[in-house]
Formats: structure tokens, C-alpha cells, sequence
């Protein structure tokens, strides 16, 4: 039975970081792979993430335009936050403040899954799924379970190496039937299915909603075009997904045997190293990793390094 790995990562210069709030100016021109306000937002949170190292940052979970975004005050990344904010058309909002742990939990986790994909994919409310091309792949996949503890001097990781599986059939959905959302494994009910994308939704084709799930989750849908279907929750206006991100019933979560825990276990630390070397402009410091040692013959390095070069937002398309 899989067990929980326990690794700290030290929490550099805590007393002196600073917490502050911003503003998305929903007024701009949204780009095409943004066309709501709240996805809007979330694309300007994650071009702060991908500005700079020393910043951490998360978007509100239910305000429309608000960042929580986490710096240095000693040094110059006040002075970079206010760069970055007139280059993304973003307004402080009130004066900056003390870090809790909670913010800092949240701004972490958020931060590390954004920089974590393609390779690690965020899986809702709690998973890392560890293939690029997640979305057409079949039978289980290795995966991580993740737990966040934080106090002043370090952010506990708690992890779980799993095997997930997402139950997929070729069976249409039906109107009225209840279904599961990517990335979040929300519920949500199917209205209609569309072989191709509805004229009346918010993307003018398929190239627009593969860039709109690559900046605002970092998936990468496949080349080729699939069906869609139109759903609503349980507020707002319906939405349109591909059917490739809609569930019959949430996947299947299985342990590991343990030899296969310490190379799911090393893949995931190594990708943590290579993808966030620096931490609020700190290197990146983790401790407890004497289990993964008799499992390091087993990485291939050089492809676990191409694997995770630096990822780039799709260039903002204004028309």
C-alpha cells in the first residue's frame, strides 16, 4: 500500500516578504484565448508567474479581477512588480502586507503547477499527472497525490505516488447527463453535443481553444480536432469543452507497488528542480530525499530535461 513521502522545501527570507493584491484591467482587448473576464485574469496572473523567479502569485477564486501575488521586500522586486503591472495592465490594489501561511500555500501550489506543466498536468483538487499527452492517452498513469503544509521556515510536501486512470468511452453523452470537468473534476450537466465548435461560443476556432487551455491550465490538446459539448454548472452562462475533457465518472486512483513509488517519487523532485530552481529569488532547497537514492540509476536525466525545458505562454493575439 502507497504511503505518503514526506519532503521540506525552506521557505527563504519568510519574515520578509511581502503580500499584495491586484487588479485586472478588464477593459483591455482580451486576447482570443482569454474571452472571459475571469479567464482574462487568470492569463495575467500567469504571465507575472512566467516574468519573473523571485514572484509568486495566484488568481482570486472568486473575485474577477483580483491577483494575490507574493514578493520580496527587500530588494528590487517592488520596483519589478510595478514594471510588470503597466506591462500587463494591472493595478495594485491598497498597500502591501504581511504573508500568512495560507497565502503563501496557496500562491506556492498555484505557481508550482503552473510551472510544473506539460510534464506534471494539475489534476484537481489535489493530483499531478505525469504525461504531456494525458488527454489521448489510455489505461493508468503515473501520478502524485499532493498535501501543502506551511509554517514560517518551510513548506511541507506530502507526497503519494499513484497510478491514475481516466475511465474513457467512445459513447456520446447525453443531454441532461451529469459529467466531469478537467482540470478541476467539477460536476457539471451536458446540454448539447457539437461536432463542430458552436459559431455562438466565445472561441472562433480550434487553434484558439488549444491556446486557451495551454495559457490558462497548461494542457495541450492534441493536434487533431475533436467533437464538443456545451455544459453548465451550477451558476453562469453554459460552456464549451472538448470532448476530451469530460469524464463519465472521476478516475481511477490506485497504489503503487513500492519500487515503482521511488521512480514516480525521483521524476516528480527532479522535475521540481529543473522547473522551479528559484523560489522567490532564492535557490531552491529541499531536504529528505534519501529515499530516492537506490532509484536514480532508473532516470534517464538527459530526457527528463527535455522534458521540462522553459515553458512560454502562447503569444496574445489581439484580433
Amino acid at each position: 500500500m502507497s504511503t505518503y513521502y514526506t519532503y521540506e522545501v525552506s521557505n527563504p527570507n519568510f519574515e520578509n516578504l511581502g503580500y499584495l493584491k491586484a487588479i485586472a484591467n478588464i477593459k483591455d482587448k482580451h486576447d482570443r484565448s482569454a474571452p472571459s473576464n475571469y479567464h482574462w485574469k487568470i492569463l495575467k496572473c500567469r504571465m507575472i508567474i512566467f516574468s519573473a523567479s523571485s514572484i509568486m502569485a495566484c488568481p482570486d477564486k472568486n473575485d474577477v479581477k483580483q491577483v494575490h501575488i507574493i514578493f520580496n521586500k527587500v530588494g528590487n522586486d517592488y520596483d519589478l512588480l510595478t514594471s510588470l503591472f503597466l506591462k500587463f495592465s494591472l493595478i495594485q490594489d491598497g498597500g502591501y502586507h504581511k504573508v500568512t501561511t495560507e497565502m503563501y500555500s496557496m500562491c506556492f501550489l498555484y505557481t508550482m503547477s503552473a510551472k510544473l506543466a506539460p510534464v506534471w498536468n494539475y489534476l484537481g483538487p489535489n493530483y499531478f499527472i505525469n504525461n504531456r499527452d494525458f488527454l489521448k492517452a489510455f489505461g493508468p498513469q503515473d501520478g502524485i497525490k499532493l498535501k501543502i503544509t506551511v509554517d514560517n521556515e518551510k513548506t511541507i510536501l506530502e507526497l503519494k505516488p499513484i497510478k491514475i486512470n481516466f475511465v474513457k468511452t467512445k459513447e456520446q453523452f447525453s443531454p441532461g447527463e451529469s459529467i466531469i470537468v478537467l482540470p478541476s473534476l467539477n460536476k457539471a450537466v451536458v446540454e448539447e453535443h457539437c461536432e463542430v465548435l458552436p459559431k455562438s461560443g466565445d472561441f472562433k476556432c480550434y487553434k484558439d481553444i488549444r491556446r486557451h487551455w495551454k495559457n490558462i491550465h497548461g494542457y495541450r490538446l492534441p493536434e487533431e480536432e475533436h467533437s464538443y459539448y456545451t455544459v453548465r454548472f451550477w451558476r453562469g452562462e453554459p460552456l464549451t469543452y472538448p470532448d476530451i475533457c469530460i469524464l463519465r465518472s472521476y478516475p481511477i486512483i490506485t497504489p503503487v507497488p513500492k519500487n515503482v513509488e521511488k521512480m514516480i517519487l525521483s521524476k516528480f523532485i527532479n522535475s521540481l528542480k529543473v522547473k522551479i530552481s528559484y523560489i522567490l529569488g532564492f535557490p531552491l532547497s529541499i531536504s529528505n530525499e534519501a529515499c530516492l537514492r537506490d532509484s536514480s540509476e532508473c532516470m534517464n536525466n538527459e530526457k527528463l530535461l527535455s522534458d521540462t525545458q522553459a515553458v512560454s505562454l502562447c503569444t496574445p493575439t489581439q484580433n
